[in-house]
């Protein structure tokens, strides 16, 4: 594992991101399958943000798939069929 702050250190800011780049796939699949725990936990954690770390071409195409499977879903009217956009490397 390793771990650094983004960013330049200025008080006057909100506090820098901090990355954390963990060994295994595995690991971080297991922290962002638990990050709904956040919203039951002690008030100093509940302004905590994890997400992944994209690339802005990433977030774009995430963004479009998210739209499409919305599209997907609203033009479903059986209401069996559900769509997911998962995330894969």
């Amino acid at each position: 594992m390793h771990v650094f702050w983004l960013g330049r250190r200025d008080v006057s800011t909100n506090p820098r991101p901090l990355m954390i780049q963990l060994a295994r796939y595995t690991s971080k699949n297991l922290i962002m399958e638990s990050l709904y725990k956040l919203k039951n936990a002690e008030q100093k954690f509940k302004s905590v943000v994890v997400s992944h770390d994209m690339t802005l071409k990433e977030r774009n195409e995430c963004k479009e798939l998210v739209a499409e499977a919305k599209r997907l879903s609203s033009d479903d009217t059986s209401g069996d069929t559900g769509f997911e956009v998962s995330r894969g490397r």
